[in-house]
């Protein structure tokens, strides 16, 4: 038993050792010690990065929108990441975005006829980073580095404020937690670790059964993870179902199949075939018999029940 406990404290020694040489050299780099929440934001990069260009397997039409929230996936983990750098890295990312968007508009315009406005837009983007690049850092650090809360005012120093966070700190350790919401400490590996594993599983359970059902779990486990309010957490995973549902009926339906397995659960329309279709005739036998009591025509009937079908 001493042995195996030796031989895990070696391990675990070695492996402080490796993680310490990773963040003192990373820390020059950054211009501050890394933390979990740097893991996290270099895994939502490459995730970014990833989806940006794995949705160039989509349409053109398709691929716009995930591409288009990739990108400030993107944009935006970058300036996190850069945060002590953005007085510089603000003014480079407009002015590659403006490039970017001048290279593709320009290039739609050749082939289609179309992209003119984008082009405009990038070289807009490209003149605005270089003559007022002073001010489009300052913008950027105000958007990045100010402090502020998720969904909330910022930050302001009241008088008792530090002792009215500790007693609300207490009060949330000392209760059963059921009302609050899980947080942590930029120290603490949790959330990053567990937000880090769920967003790959998310990835994972999207190359099996598509991205239409893998949504929805994906938003349901972390409500949960963090302790939202029931409500809450019926509200928000109900509003990630239907917004894929909507990209999955307007845009693109391969969304409900496993990219890697093929395989392609029940569409939602199919599997509430059994209730709606009842429910509709239903409807319409109601409407009939109103639309027959009042001497309207039975083809008043069929147009509102298809309507509502």
């Amino acid at each position: 038993m001493t042995q195996d406990g030796s031989g895990v404290d070696g391990i675990q020694e070695t492996t402080l050792a490796v993680v310490r040489s990773v963040a003192d050299a990373v820390e020059p780099v950054l211009g501050e010690r890394p933390t979990m929440e740097h893991v996290l934001l270099l895994l939502f990069l490459v995730t970014g990065i990833y989806m940006y260009y794995g949705a160039r397997e989509f349409s053109p039409a398709a691929a716009e929108f995930p591409q288009v929230m990739a990108g400030l996936t993107i944009i935006l983990s970058v300036l996190l990441l850069a945060r002590n750098y953005l007085t510089v890295v603000g003014p480079v990312m407009l002015a590659a975005l403006g490039l970017y968007a001048v290279y593709t508009g320009a290039t739609t315009y050749l082939e289609t006829g179309d992209g003119l406005l984008r082009t405009v837009v990038g070289l807009v983007f490209v003149i605005v980073s270089v003559v007022y690049r002073e001010q489009v850092g300052q913008s950027a650090e105000s958007f990045v580095a100010e402090p502020m809360q998720i969904m909330g005012e910022e930050d302001m120093d009241l008088p008792g404020g530090d002792a009215e966070e500790d007693d609300l700190e207490e009060s949330a350790e000392d209760g059963d937690g059921s009302g609050a919401m899980y947080t942590y400490d930029i120290d603490d590996p949790r959330g990053p670790v567990v937000t880090g594993v769920l967003c790959i599983a998310y990835m994972l359970v999207t190359f099996a059964i598509g991205m239409l059902y893998a949504t929805p779990l994906f938003v349901a486990a972390w409500a949960l993870w963090v302790r939202m309010e029931l409500l809450r957490a019926v509200a928000l995973t109900f509003i990630s179902f239907a917004s894929a549902h909507l990209f999955y009926e307007y845009i693109q339906s391969d969304i409900a199949e496993g990219w890697l397995t093929g395989w392609e659960p029940t569409p939602p329309d199919v599997l509430l075939e059994p209730i709606t279709e009842p429910l509709f005739d239903l409807i319409g036998q109601v409407l009939d018999q109103l639309f027959d009591a009042v001497g309207l025509s039975t083809q008043v009937v069929d147009v509102l029940v298809v309507i509502l079908a």
